[in-house]
């Protein structure tokens, strides 16, 4: 968890340089989840001045269904790549 939080704050930073006007940070997804992610990550936005905004606990899910679909469709249409062989 603070691997996270140092790259939330670091983010924090570098979206500031470019969006001066933020005024909130998104979590979503599969770690948005965790309610312990989501309190020290509450804790680095609010040392940043900025709200955290969360979907809904039931809402966050990952994304693994999703990449699963998306590797299905690809395999239908003919886009699928060859898998690599050992020597790669």
């Amino acid at each position: 968890v603070e691997h996270l939080v140092e790259r939330v704050e670091r983010a924090i930073g570098w979206a500031r340089e470019a969006e001066p006007g933020l005024t909130c940070v998104v979590v979503a997804g599969g770690v948005a989840a965790n309610g312990e992610v989501r309190r020290q990550l509450s804790g680095a936005c609010g040392r940043a001045g900025l709200p955290m905004v969360c979907p809904p606990v039931r809402l966050c899910t990952d994304n693994g269904t999703m990449v699963a679909w998306a590797g299905m469709l690809r395999l239908w249409l003919g886009l699928a790549e060859p898998p690599l062989r050992e020597s790669d």
